[in-house]
């Protein structure tokens, strides 16, 4: 039995009045009236409910997704290379030399702007999400030390995801596409660790692996020094 079912109250708030009304004998006229009492108020509630006001408070999920979506990708840095037919982004990274590695023009910096459109048959309010999957780590080679291709902040890593409202969300950003619009568009940015890179050889790539609207992106990180 759904107690959420305005006609369910209805029907529990007159069997509740039954009872108080002294319809079934052996009741004490004090638990018939409690009866009526709480009868009338299980009624007016499922009238409330049936008139389109919630007494439960539930939460409702924001969307259905029916569907697809079109993800396409775009950049602005030199170091950065999309192919939005492969779901690829080169991210080519120079530290100048392995003895004293420092980035060369900023390039440990990835800054990629997504927008998520509708796919045929993505009807209403919807919702997907952005979500760096995965982190790889490399070894030094004379340490055996491994270490995230990623900078952290704390315990997070630094991929940083910045909706068009301007709010950020670490690793993980849910993406609401509203009921007029067509489309949602999302930025994420990161920073190469310089310890990881000057681990890595000339010529080295590691993946970063994406998740968006439902399309699995890879980001290539190579070692361009």
């Amino acid at each position: 039995m759904n107690l959420t079912d305005p006609a369910v109250l209805i029907v529990v708030g007159a069997f509740l009045l039954v009872l108080g009304y002294g319809l079934v004998a052996g009741l004490s006229k004090k638990t018939q009236g409690f009866f009526r009492l709480i009868g009338i108020g299980v009624i007016a509630f499922g009238i409330l409910s049936w008139s389109g006001i919630s007494i439960f408070n539930e939460e409702q999920p924001p969307a259905t997704t029916v569907g697809a979506f079109e993800v396409t990708a775009s950049e602005s840095l030199a170091q950065l290379t999309v192919d939005n037919n492969a779901r690829t982004i080169n991210w080519a990274i120079n530290i100048g030399n392995y003895s004293t590695p420092a980035f060369v023009s900023n390039c440990q910096y990835f800054s990629v702007a997504f927008t998520v459109d509708r796919g045929l048959g993505t009807v209403g309010l919807v919702q997907t999400y952005g979500d760096v999957t995965t982190v790889p780590s490399v070894t030094n080679d004379t340490t055996s030390v491994s270490t995230p291709i990623l900078t952290k902040t704390g315990d997070q890593y630094n991929a940083i995801w910045t909706r068009a409202d301007a709010t950020t969300v670490y690793d993980m950003v849910t993406l609401t596409i509203a009921e007029d619009d067509d489309g949602v568009r999302v930025t994420l940015n990161m920073t190469a660790s310089l310890t990881a890179v000057q681990s890595m050889h000339q010529y080295d790539v590691v993946n970063i692996g994406l998740m968006i609207g439902g399309e699995v992106w890879t980001v290539s990180v190579l070692d361009t020094t």
